[in-house]
């Protein structure tokens, strides 16, 4: 499952990132694998997600979202 797939406020834990060019970025914005992830709110028409990362707050698009390996803390 992917943070893309989310639902709000549920509390999550960051399984892993898929590699991509974006990975290092991610992980420089505190998505790294072990912490908690929870959905705040979803735009609609496939737009941006805004998630709780650990008391950071973090707007990623669909796309970015999907990069994000999550499972059921």
């Amino acid at each position: 499952m992917t943070a893309a797939g989310l639902k709000i406020n549920q509390i999550y834990e960051i399984e892993r990132i898929t590699t991509s060019p974006l990975m290092v970025r991610m992980m420089e914005m505190g998505v790294m694998p072990g912490k908690s992830i929870s959905l705040l709110q979803k735009a609609p028409f496939k737009g941006p997600m805004a998630f709780l990362i650990e008391g950071n707050i973090l707007a990623l698009r669909i796309e970015e979202a999907e990069l994000i390996q999550i499972k059921v803390a």
